[in-house]
């Protein structure tokens, strides 16, 4: 069999229908879809186990819920093809994304494919993400290019990796990280980027990324914790394949600012009282993590303030300005 793609289902019934159609709409028919209903509470296990009675390239487990990363891991035990693909159950798939993908692996045998994906979103124009003018094989130093745009944050999305099953081993026990809520993208590609010896990139939109449709925009007071454990981890896996220096730090702490802006930005947009997320950020500014941001961040005003610990004058400042927008 040539490809797995696995599916963690959780919750996802208004538009699960979309994106199995697109699977069974592929124009290349060598797979098997693997649907982990992660202890829905809507009818998406009614769905699954339809798609599953009227397709036998459908596969269905039902679990209790454990998140996303346990889901993808309990995937990964039970594929069985020769290359491996993660999709999200609220997404879209192009009808030639398998038979782009065959065609790449039957000319060069990559160990990872990357291709452009769009963004929908409800409110603006769809979105386009390329990585480059041309497709591209790439190996050794050349390699270097995808993990800037890895630390860049542009190309944590699994959605738009086809790998070779071998790259299962680059990854540890997941158990080290149970429980992890947030960076699960992240860190799941940066094992695949760093423990592949060659990639090809395809420049061709084959996969349509649905925004806004998960809980990506809600607020969790542990989620620089969670981000934290995430960068240390793809920190040690950067400094196996080049060496740390000045350029790869900085990009790397443009990294931990890129999460802190995020956790700043939900934390005023949140209910929690000013005197709550003045304590949140009290506590945030002793983890590694934000001191790297703060090394990466431009001289404003939002960064002056966090410098001087004014986090209350921050917050109202911030929740003031969301405000003003919203007028």
């Amino acid at each position: 069999m040539r490809f797995s793609l696995m599916i963690p289902v959780y919750n996802a019934a208004p538009y699960l229908y979309d994106a199995l159609e697109g699977l069974r709409a592929q124009t290349c028919t060598d797979f098997e879809a693997l649907l982990i209903d992660d202890g829905s509470t809507d009818e998406s296990g009614r769905i699954c186990d339809q798609y599953a009675e009227d397709d036998r390239r459908f596969r269905v487990w039902h679990t209790d819920n454990h998140g996303v990363f346990a889901a993808r891991q309990f995937a990964e035990a039970h594929a069985r093809g020769e290359y491996l693909l993660f999709l999200d159950a609220d997404d879209w798939t192009d009808p030639a994304l398998l038979s782009s993908l065959s065609g790449v692996i039957d000319r060069h045998h990559p160990d990872l494919i990357s291709f452009d994906f769009i963004v929908l979103r409800a409110d603006v124009n769809t979105v386009r993400e390329t990585f480059g003018e041309n497709d591209m094989f790439l190996q050794g130093k050349e390699l270097e290019i995808f993990y800037r745009h890895l630390l860049s944050t542009r190309y944590n999305s699994l959605c738009i990796k086809c790998f070779h099953r071998k790259l299962i081993a680059c990854a540890p026990d997941y158990g080290s990280f149970a429980g992890l809520r947030h960076g699960e993208d992240l860190l799941r590609s940066a094992y695949l980027v760093f423990g592949a010896e060659n990639l090809y990139y395809l420049h061709r939109c084959l996969y349509a990324y649905r925004l806004g449709t998960g809980h990506s925009g809600d607020f969790d007071a542990q989620s620089l914790r969670f981000y934290e454990r995430v960068d240390a981890e793809i920190f040690r896996l950067l400094s196996t394949r080049v060496t740390a220096d000045d350029t790869w730090r900085a990009l790397y702490n443009d990294l931990c600012r890129k999460q802190f802006d995020n956790y700043l930005r939900l934390l005023a947009g949140s209910r929690l009282p000013i005197a709550k997320g003045s304590a949140l950020l009290r506590e945030a500014m002793t983890l590694p993590l934000t001191q790297n941001a703060l090394s990466a961040a431009e001289d404003s005003l939002k960064y002056r303030l966090l410098r001087r610990s004014q986090f209350r004058l921050l917050l109202m400042l911030h929740r003031g300005k969301r405000w003003l927008h919203a007028q």
